[in-house]
């Protein structure tokens, strides 16, 4: 037995360096070995022209005259936040488009000559064609998947230059529907902000090397590496590296797989050997075991890394690495997700992949993307939704460290697409699975925002299986109850606004839920009015929300919609930062439905995800405590305890133990006094947490706070400084009513970005800004140029208040630079459990309220809709109108009906009402003529000349035949603005007997 035993382990060690034959190795941060692999820095130094000049392609083309920028970089930052939202879903449109071109010169040391060479664009929007010295080597339009190409065959070394131009076209067509074929491409989904706004790298690697994973052009797809078998004793870790021996001389190699920890140890080690022949290209399999495997929860990301070696004897060719984090997970029907065996409900947000931010548009430095994750995370989210199109490579890292299960798409507008557009999708769906497949973070890929036809589900599904074969994600198209095809396909339900369950055998995630608008400025109907209420376009907004309601109903939708469902999985509030796509606002240069603003400033709703979400004890006021004397108000508490207490002036004014939607304490008519008020969260009779919130007094200081990525301000030419501006009192108080104009002096080598005013046209790239609720925050860029800049700044009847920031060099030569982007680094935290649950409504399974007439109804709505049978005179029309119909032609009597809120009235989505006929039926809709006629009723239905009185509401009557199985899609109330008083329209069906 003991012979067996030793000659088994020297087997085992053989295969997998197992055994005794396991080596303690360490790494320190930024110490893995890289072999012949070099990675650049491709960001800096390019030069930048807004024309389409002939010739730009060209090796000696003159462009001495160009701008010099660095990436990411976007020509739209100066024509972006600075035009009120159209309303009606459509996003800022007023953006310089066009072609563009950029060029940058480039030396490669003699030290890379022989190596294979590659460039990397995270995307570019939203067509790149791309030159290297001169010849036209490809064109990717996806505007949202990396891409890359090899320039080997046309690149110099040593002392000549290498001039790579790009030309960038971000045009689209007028409208939406008809953007074909990059209906994505749109600011009714992203805004068309256009430029190389990305990163860009430069990789140089040894001819026989572990190829990228950018499917496109290069076709090549890098590593896949995944876990069998978890357990908290147990994982079996799976390594494929494809590998291609681009060499002249065939080779024989030996690839060693070291998983290493978070501290940098090598805990385990897996090799393979193989002979290469010249231009073979090859996947290398190898696979070891963890023991007591560290394992990734949203609460506590525990991330591995895989580095891949090639070994020609003992030296090192090439290096790869790629992350790693071991999970189990399901998603079920009936109980939710659990991560690890471990029961989450997921709370989080969509966000746009272009992530606009104020003054910047699209183009940002990693870090702040990495902030705006910090803030996501500070507000206990651990799930994301990426709107339409993939995220950066960046965020979806973040993802992976940050804890947040992210439902990952391709590319996509709001339609099932044919044709052209269908090709350059799938395409793009097969390249973003290609490069992100490894990240831990990833649990669902998203097909599409709509639903697909079955051949094109067939197409989902392939390259899923055929490139993330042992993922396990789950695979859904948001939309997917449009069509009845998509039954046999998707594995999870994407809804949107988490009133229905379509698919009872599937889980369900939110994609879309709480669009209401509201900006951070306005604080609620007891203070002073900062340019809302009073705005010349207010009547023209679906919504008229203060920032405190707006805080209170991310409570209400959050529980009545997803929270109190014991079998719901959880979902994505829309969306978390403010950006000029598709507003219903016309007050706003934005669409103000994020919990931050546009430079990510925090509103009130911020923080009751906050207090609703972080597992330790949170509460929170809403509001602030600077009111006129007599005032009388009810108080909003948020809390995940299971009582708060609130005192004023360390007086008790109440208790209260019985929240409305799990997390809302409401305190009725409380009488404002100076001084302090504070809210205590009890559990179990013991305090748990205290807010306390204080009158500030008289503004008398301005201050500047500074805000830089974690190794400082880089002189890079595209790096951000961002300063807060508060006014405050004499013991340092953020003013909160304070607002006023604060005019700016800059001097030093960089360039001014500002800020924005939300209720304000033109407010951006100016030197002065107005404060906003107490606050505001500007930015400034970078050059290439490192040096002390000074910022003055003054408010009328404060003194002035300065700043010197100083930027650091980076060291670029011949146009390269090995200083990757800065992240944040070590960030990982272990959070508890949730400290308190509200008590959630029994859940019965198979138990549903369907109707026979309307399946796979959905509404999209900020109000409920109810499906109600037997329409009669009495029944009531609405669900928030105390009105019922007195009179109903007789041939709709007995019908079932689709009781509508009448809140909805002036709300418009494409999709607001959506189901499939369950039978061969008529289709009635009841309109008010005193709201323009939407274009779905006049295209689909007629007018059958009757009316139907709603009080004292006049509503034509329209028709329209349906066939069993058919989708019908409405939109809102009226494409045009409706009038205050308007009623929201009724759809009734009735089952036609041939």
């Amino acid at each position: 037995m003991k012979i067996q035993y030793f000659i088994n382990c020297i087997v085992f060690s053989l295969l997998f360096l197992g055994c005794e034959s396991k080596r303690s190795i360490s790494y320190n941060d930024g110490d893995l070995p890289q072999g012949n692999r070099t990675k650049y820095n491709f960001n800096l130094d390019w030069k930048f022209i807004q024309e389409n000049p002939e010739n730009a392609q060209i090796v000696d083309y003159n462009d001495g005259s160009w701008t010099t920028v660095s990436c990411p970089h976007t020509f739209n930052d100066v024509d972006s936040f600075d035009d009120y939202s159209l309303g009606h879903h459509n996003g800022e449109e007023n953006q310089w488009r066009g072609t563009v071109w950029y060029r940058k010169h480039f030396k490669l040391p003699d030290s890379d000559k022989g190596k294979k060479v590659f460039i990397e664009f995270e995307s570019v929007r939203q067509i790149a064609d791309v030159y290297i010295n001169g010849k036209h080597i490809g064109q990717n339009q996806t505007g949202f998947i990396p891409f890359g190409f090899d320039l080997t065959p046309y690149i110099n070394f040593g002392s000549e230059d290498n001039i790579i131009a790009v030309k960038v076209n971000n045009d689209r067509g007028d409208h939406f529907r008809d953007n074909f074929p990059l209906v994505w491409n749109h600011e009714h989904w992203h805004p068309t902000h256009g430029g190389i706004y990305r990163n860009v790298f430069l990789h140089t690697m040894d001819p026989l090397h572990i190829t990228l994973p950018l499917y496109d052009n290069l076709k090549t797809v890098g590593t896949y590496v995944y876990a069998e078998n978890i357990s908290d004793k147990n994982a079996d870790i799976f390594v494929n590296a494809e590998v291609k021996n681009d060499s002249d001389t065939e080779k024989t190699i030996t690839l060693e797989a070291q998983i290493i920890d978070e501290d940098g140890m090598v805990v385990q080690t897996s090799t393979s050997e193989k002979t290469f022949a010249v231009g073979e290209k090859f996947t290398f399999s190898t696979h070891t075991s963890l023991t007591n495997p560290k394992r990734w929860y949203t609460r506590h990301p525990y991330m591995y890394k895989v580095l891949t070696l090639l070994k020609e004897g003992d030296e090192i060719v090439d290096a790869y690495e790629t992350p790693l984090g071991i999970r189990s997970f399901e998603f079920n029907k009936d109980t939710g997700f659990s991560n690890n065996g471990e029961y989450a409900k997921l709370h989080g947000w969509g966000q746009k992949p272009t992530n606009t931010w104020a003054g910047l548009g699209a183009a940002l430095p990693d870090w702040l993307r990495d902030h705006t994750f910090q803030l996501m995370d500070e507000a206990g989210g651990n799930f994301i939704r990426w709107g339409h199109c993939a995220g950066s490579p960046a965020e979806i890292d973040m993802g992976d460290k940050y804890g947040f299960v992210t439902l990952m798409p391709g590319v996509s507008g709001e339609s099932e697409d044919e044709g052209e557009t269908w090709d350059i999708r799938i395409a793009a769906f097969r390249d973003m699975i290609v490069y992100y497949r490894n990240h831990p973070s990833i649990f669902i890929w998203e097909g599409g925002n709509w639903a697909e036809s079955a051949a094109h589900y067939e197409e989902i599904l392939e390259i899923i299986n055929t490139y993330d074969p042992s993922g396990k994600r789950l695979m859904g198209n948001r939309r997917a109850d449009v069509k009845t095809d998509s039954e046999d396909y998707i594995s999870i339900e994407i809804g949107t606004e988490g009133w229905e369950r379509e698919y009872p055998n599937l889980p369900i995630v939110e994609s879309e839920y709480m669009r209401e608008e509201a900006p951070r400025r306005i604080w609620d109907k007891h203070s002073p009015d900062d340019n809302f209420f009073s705005h010349p376009n207010i009547q023209k907004n679906t919504y008229k929300i203060t920032s405190e309601q707006y805080a209170v109903r991310q409570v209400e939708h959050w529980w009545d919609k997803m929270g109190k469902k014991a079998y719901h999985v959880g979902g994505a509030n829309w969306v978390f930062s403010d950006g000029t796509h598709g507003g219903r606002g016309q007050t706003e240069a934005t669409r103000a439905s994020g919990e931050v603003d546009a430079v990510r400033l925090p509103k009130e709703a911020f923080y009751t995800t906050k207090a609703m979400w972080r597992p330790e004890p949170q509460v929170h006021i809403v509001g602030h405590w600077n009111y006129k004397e007599g005032t009388k108000k009810d108080i909003f508490v948020v809390s995940n305890t299971a009582s708060v207490k609130l005192y004023i002036n360390d007086k008790l004014i109440s208790e209260n133990k019985t929240p409305e939607s799990g997390y809302l304490y409401t305190f009725k008519s409380v009488d404002w006094t100076a001084g302090e008020i504070k809210a205590e969260g009890i559990i179990n009779n013991e305090v748990k947490v205290t807010q306390t919130k204080s009158t500030a007094g008289q503004p008398v200081a301005l201050k500047l706070t500074p805000i830089t990525g974690p190794k400082g301000w880089q002189a890079d030419g595209s790096d951000i400084a961002l300063i807060d501006v508060e006014v405050v009192d004499a013991k340092g108080r953020r003013c909160p009513l304070a607002t006023g104009r604060v005019d700016f002096t800059i001097s030093g080598p960089a360039i001014w970005r500002g800020g924005y005013n939300s209720g304000k046209e033109h407010s951006t790239n100016n030197l002065y800004l107005d404060i906003e609720a107490g606050i505001n925050r500007v930015a400034v860029r970078s050059i290439l140029e490192a040096g002390t800049v000074s910022i003055i700044a003054t408010q009328k009847g404060l003194p002035s208040a300065s700043i010197e920031l100083t930027s650091n060099p980076v060291e670029i030569k011949n146009g390269l630079t090995t200083v990757l982007p800065q992240v944040f680094e070590d960030v990982l935290t272990e959070e508890p459990m949730p400290v308190h649950t509200p008590e959630i409504p029994e859940y019965i399974p198979g138990k549903t309220n369907k109707s026979k007439l309307f399946t796979k109804f959905s509404y999209t709505g900020d109000g409920k809709a109810m499906l109600r049978t037997n329409m009669h005179w009495g029944k009531k029309a609405y669900t928030d109108m105390e009105e019922n119909y007195t009179v109903v032609p007789k041939y709709l009597r007995g019908a079932e009906y689709i009781r509508t809120p009448n809140s909805d009235n002036r709300y418009w989505a494409r999709d607001l009402l959506q189901f499939i006929a369950g039978a061969n039926m008529d289709i009635y809709v009841f309109h008010d003529d005193t709201v323009p006629r939407p274009e779905f009723l006049l295209e689909d239905f007629k007018d059958t000349g009757d009316d139907i009185t709603v009080g004292k509401v006049k509503m034509s009557i329209f028709y329209r035949k349906s066939v069993k199985g058919e989708s019908i899609v409405m939109a809102g109330n009226s494409d045009d603005d409706a009038p205050d008083e308007s009623r929201m329209y009724t759809v009734v069906a009735k089952k036609r007997n041939n």
